[in-house]
C-alpha cells in the first residue's frame, strides 16, 4: 500500500509540473510565427549571443551551490546554502557591472561581441535576476512545492512573450532582448514575493555563521561543478559564438530558432520530470542506498514521451518551419532534421544526470563535461575549417553530442545501481 502511494506521489508530482511546463513550452512556440514576422534573422541572433554569454556567466555567477540546497537533511541548513549562492551572485554582477563601466568597449572588442552595443552593460543584471531565479527554484523544488514552481514558469514566459510582441510594435531591434528582460524580471519578482510570504520562517535562519559553514562543507562545487557545468554550457552556447565568428548572425538566427521551438519543449518537460526525479531520488537513496527502479522507470517513460515525437519531426521539420514560420525559416528547419538525434538523447539523458550532482560525483562532472568541451568545439572548428559548410558543422556537433549523452547515460545507470555504496568507497 505504501508503495503505491508512492509511485502515485511521483506521478502526481510529474503530473503537476508537466501541466505548468506543457503550457509554458506552447506559448512561446504559439508566438513564435509572430516573432518571425516582426524580427528577423540577424534579431534572433544578436539575442542568441547575448543569451550565450548570460547562460555561461551564469554557471560562474553563483559558485553553483544552488546545486547543494537538495543535499542537507536539515532545512535550516539548505536555507544558508541558498544564501552562500546569493550572496556570491550579487557581489560578482556588481563586480562585472564595474569592470563595464571601465573597460566595456574594450571588453565587447576583444571577445567578439560588438554587435551587442549598449545592451553589454545589462548583463550583471541579467545574471543576477537568473541567479536569484535558480536559487530560489531549487529551494522550492527541495520543499516540493512543485505547483508554485509550474505556474511561475508559465508567468515567466508568458511575460517574456507579450513584452516581446509588444516592444516589437515599437522598435523591433530592441525588442527580443528587452522583451525577455522584462518577462524574467516579473517572474522573480512575483516568486521572491510568494517565498516571502511561504518560507519566512526559514529566511529568518540564514546567518553569517552557518552560510560560512556550508560554505565549507559544500565547496567542492563551485571547486568541481563550477568547473564542469561551465564547461557544459560554454558547449551548448559556443555554437551560437563561433557561427557568429565563422559565418554570420543570419546564420545564428536560423540555428536560433530551431534551439527555441525545439529546444525549450524538451527543456522544459525533460525538467520538469528532473525536477520530481531529483527529490524522489534524494530520498531513495538516503533510504534504500539506491534509485534503480526510480532510475528505470523514469528512463521508460522518457523513452515513451521522445519516441514517437522525435520520429516524425525528423521527416517533417523543414516542410513544417517553412509552413508556420515563413518561407525564409525552412533552412532553419533544415537544421532541426540534423539535430533531432542530439535533442532525442537530450531528453532522455538529461533529466537523469542530476544523479551525479545529488550523489557528488565531482571528478566525474569534470570528466564529462571536459570531454564534451573539447568534443564539440572540435566539430565545429573540423566543420569550418576543413568543410566550410556550416551543415557539416552541425552534423559532427551532433554526432559528438550524442555520443556524450549515450556515455551519461550509462554511467548515471551506474550511479543509481551503486547509490552511496561506491561515495563511501571513493572517499
Amino acid at each position: 500500500m505504501l508503495k503505491k502511494r508512492i509511485q502515485n506521489d511521483f506521478i502526481k508530482n510529474i503530473l503537476t509540473l508537466f501541466t505548468g511546463t506543457a503550457i509554458a513550452q506552447f506559448l512561446p512556440v504559439a508566438i513564435t510565427p509572430i516573432l518571425t514576422r516582426m524580427y528577423g534573422p540577424n534579431e534572433f541572433g544578436i539575442l542568441a549571443l547575448y543569451m550565450a554569454i548570460i547562460s555561461i556567466l551564469s554557471v560562474i555567477s553563483t559558485g553553483r551551490y544552488e546545486l547543494a540546497i537538495m543535499i542537507p537533511k536539515k532545512d535550516y541548513e539548505a536555507i544558508n546554502i541558498a544564501g552562500v549562492a546569493a550572496y556570491i551572485n550579487v557581489t560578482i554582477s556588481i563586480l562585472l557591472f564595474l569592470l563595464l563601466l571601465v573597460f566595456g568597449e574594450k571588453l565587447s572588442s576583444f571577445f567578439g561581441v560588438k554587435a551587442l552595443g549598449f545592451w553589454v552593460y545589462f548583463i550583471p543584471l541579467s545574471l543576477v535576476i537568473l541567479g536569484f531565479y535558480e536559487i530560489i527554484y531549487y529551494w522550492l523544488n527541495r520543499r516540493k512545492m512543485y505547483k508554485d514552481m509550474s505556474v511561475n514558469k508559465v508567468i515567466q514566459q508568458a511575460g517574456i512573450g507579450t513584452a516581446n510582441i509588444s516592444i516589437g510594435y515599437v522598435n523591433n531591434g530592441i525588442g527580443l532582448i528587452l522583451g525577455t528582460l522584462i518577462g524574467q524580471l516579473f517572474a522573480l519578482l512575483l516568486i521572491v514575493k510568494k517565498l516571502f510570504i511561504k518560507e519566512k520562517d526559514f529566511i529568518n535562519k540564514i546567518s553569517k555563521k552557518d552560510m560560512v559553514h556550508q560554505a565549507k562543507r559544500f565547496i567542492n562545487f563551485p571547486k568541481f561543478f563550477m568547473f564542469a557545468h561551465t564547461l557544459n554550457v560554454s558547449s551548448r552556447n559556443l555554437a551560437q559564438i563561433l557561427f557568429s565568428s565563422f559565418f554570420n548572425s543570419v546564420t545564428v538566427g536560423y540555428f536560433t530558432l530551431t534551439q527555441r521551438v525545439l529546444g525549450l519543449p524538451v527543456s522544459l518537460i525533460g525538467s520538469a520530470i528532473s525536477d520530481v526525479f531529483r527529490q524522489e531520488a534524494s530520498v531513495d537513496l538516503l533510504t534504500k542506498g539506491n534509485c534503480k527502479e526510480l532510475y528505470i522507470k523514469t528512463f521508460k517513460l522518457l523513452f515513451l514521451l521522445a519516441i514517437i515525437p522525435f520520429t516524425v519531426l525528423y521527416f517533417i521539420s523543414p516542410w513544417l518551419f517553412s509552413f508556420v514560420f515563413g518561407a525564409e525559416w525552412r533552412v532553419a528547419g533544415e537544421y532541426a532534421r540534423l539535430m533531432m538525434p542530439m535533442l532525442f538523447f537530450q531528453f532522455i539523458t538529461s533529466p537523469l544526470s542530476t544523479l551525479s550532482v545529488i550523489l557528488e560525483k565531482n571528478k566525474y562532472e569534470v570528466i564529462w563535461q571536459t570531454a564534451l568541451f573539447l568534443s564539440t568545439t572540435s566539430s565545429l572548428v573540423i566543420g569550418y575549417k576543413i568543410f566550410s559548410s556550416i551543415k557539416i558543422s552541425i552534423i559532427l556537433f551532433t554526432f559528438a553530442y550524442s555520443v556524450m549523452y549515450i556515455i551519461d547515460g550509462l554511467m548515471t545507470y551506474r550511479f543509481a545501481v551503486t547509490g552511496r555504496s561506491e561515495n563511501i568507497r571513493d572517499k
